[in-house]
């Protein structure tokens, strides 16, 4: 008798258990579920933020590659005065030979004023070809280059260009014999160009810019070294940041170093800074030589 009672009193306790394990687990469903739901509403929350931050970034990328098309012309728009003064000359060269054509019947000086003709076409052809490529937008296209002819080619363009500045005084000094290096010749002479130009801006009353090659360790260098206002410390960490500027509003877009820094990035290069405020600074570009 007593154990039929203890019996029915364990299956009563048993069902009560079973009870409470179901409405635990019913409970645990239930939150579970809820759970679930509030995930999904998160991840839809999160694909809807990603999708605008998504489409932010390519509005900022756009944004950005306009700047930097902006730089790129601004560049060339500071470097106008140059580009006509190399082309002024050998149009009036063209014009004095043909006119000297037109009044002779001599065969040898026409055949000379002729020869001359074409010399002085072909150095237009080369200027506007130089002009031409320096303002293209186009990825690396890597070659054999030298970079004694780049500066070469950059002093003669910027020479004229720095007459506007008052007081600067320009000088190279070129290493003989250095290694070819495998780069795109253009991004290295605008990464130069901007160098120079802002050494000629950090120098409102004046000064030196030095231009330097040489070798150091596997990289071939060129150094822009000018005697201006320099850079402050706490500035040193951002000047490749790109939009990070420190001249006057209107006066820039903060591209530039930013833009040097990417081209000579893109040639398997890089870009050092040397600087004191009040005591000018010294931007070098490095090349590797050994860059298979």
């Amino acid at each position: 008798m007593e154990n039929h009672e203890e019996l029915e009193k364990r299956i009563k306790d048993l069902e009560i258990e079973l009870e409470d394990n179901k409405s635990l687990a019913d409970t645990r469903r239930r939150l579970l579920e809820a759970n679930i739901k509030e995930l999904n509403e998160v991840y839809d929350a999160l694909s809807n933020k990603f999708e605008e931050l998504k489409e932010r970034n390519e509005r900022l990328k756009k944004i950005e590659n306009e700047l930097i098309r902006a730089n790129r012309l601004s560049s060339l728009g500071e470097l106008a005065g140059s580009i006509a003064h190399e082309i002024k000359n050998p149009l009036i060269s063209i014009q004095g030979f043909a006119k000297r054509i037109q009044k002779t019947k001599d065969m040898d000086k026409i055949e000379k004023y002729s020869r001359l003709i074409d010399r002085e076409a072909g150095r237009l052809y080369d200027v506007l070809s130089r002009l031409l490529d320096f303002s293209r937008m186009q990825g690396p296209r890597i070659e054999d280059v030298s970079v004694n002819e780049i500066v070469d080619d950059t002093v003669l363009f910027m020479e004229h260009h720095l007459t506007r500045f008052k007081n600067v005084e320009l000088r190279v000094f070129k290493a003989d014999g250095l290694p070819i290096i495998r780069a795109d010749r253009l991004h290295i002479q605008q990464s130069l160009v901007n160098l120079i130009m802002n050494a000629a801006q950090a120098m409102p009353g004046g000064g030196t810019i030095e231009i330097t090659t040489g070798m150091d360790d596997n990289n071939i260098f060129i150094s822009v070294k000018d005697t201006g206002v320099g850079i402050k410390k706490e500035n040193m960490d951002r000047i490749f940041e790109p939009f990070f500027t420190t001249k006057e509003k209107g006066e820039g877009t903060g591209l530039g170093l930013s833009l040097c820094k990417k081209l000579i990035e893109a040639n398997k290069g890089r870009i050092e800074v040397e600087s004191k405020e009040g005591e000018g600074s010294i931007f070098r570009i490095l090349i590797p030589y050994k860059n298979n």
